[in-house]
């Protein structure tokens, strides 16, 4: 008799399951699903983390990086609207990324971590130094480089006027830099405080500023110089070429806009078509 109600029993389940089954479809529950689905999200939050990084302008930001199912939502506090666009622009960009909330709140009075702006200062030092050793005039010049807090001063001698405000201007121009101190001496201070004209054309001074910007370009660590043109004229840049991405299209024009001489940028890059996300 137990038997017998035991089966009676389990064919109601068994016809019970086939109903719901074949009314409702077979659906795995949500508890189960969840225990071998992934969504890639914490891939995804590292990608955009990375890329933000890549940005110097960012890079020094606590920005936050939260991904769920494809949409990436930041947070954090930039000191400007611009900063807080070129976030977004290159959030959006990541491979992974199918939809970008940008909750970054903009105060002009945040500022980057103290670990970054101390790094940021070496590379600072490091890229005017550099400057100096590619210069004609100043290469194999004692000339001192200290900078705290993007400030820069500069110490040693060099022989006439002339070397001194140029290295004043090398600084100047480094990308970063909040300001400059000249600290350094003349041996010789009757020089010409001005270079006679004719050694000062434009045409021998536009590979100059190319030379520069691909220089300015290459240390953001951000694009593939290999496939970028840059052509400089009298002030005039052109950028052309290919990159990856439309943050980096963006990106590059915002760089060549802060290097002294270069009055106005026409950028011609294209997106490479490897870089565009269906």
């Amino acid at each position: 008799m137990r038997k017998l109600v035991a089966v009676v029993i389990l064919l109601i389940i068994v016809a019970g399951v086939g109903y719901y089954v074949y009314t409702h479809g077979w659906k795995k529950p949500t508890s189960v699903s969840s225990l071998f689905s992934s969504s890639g999200d914490p891939a995804t939050s590292r990608k955009v983390k990375t890329v933000l990084g890549l940005s110097k302008r960012l890079a020094g930001f606590d920005i936050g990086v939260n991904t769920s199912d494809g949409v990436v939502t930041l947070s954090g506090q930039v000191p400007s609207e611009d900063i807080k666009s070129l976030a977004g622009e290159i959030a959006r960009d990541t491979p992974g990324v199918t939809t970008l909330q940008n909750n970054i709140t903009v105060d002009p009075a945040a500022q980057p971590s103290s670990e970054s702006v101390h790094v940021e200062d070496l590379e600072i030092r490091a890229s005017i130094l550099e400057a100096f050793a590619h210069s004609r005039e100043l290469g194999g010049k004692n000339i001192d480089v200290k900078v705290e807090n993007r400030s820069v001063t500069l110490g040693g001698t060099v022989e006439t006027p002339i070397q001194r405000n140029g290295a004043e201007q090398i600084a100047r121009a480094v990308d970063g830099v909040a300001g400059v101190t000249n600290n350094i001496s003349v041996t010789n201070p009757q020089a010409a405080s001005e270079p006679p004209a004719a050694s000062a054309s434009p045409a021998e001074s536009s590979p100059d500023l190319a030379e520069r910007i691909k220089y300015e370009l290459f240390k953001t660590s951000a694009f593939n110089i290999l496939t970028m043109q840059i052509k400089a004229e009298e002030g005039t840049v052109t950028l052309s070429g290919t990159v990856r991405s439309r943050a980096e299209q963006l990106l590059a024009e915002r760089v060549v806009q802060g290097v002294a001489g270069a009055k106005k940028v026409i950028n011609e890059l294209k997106v490479a078509a490897s870089g565009v996300r269906q």
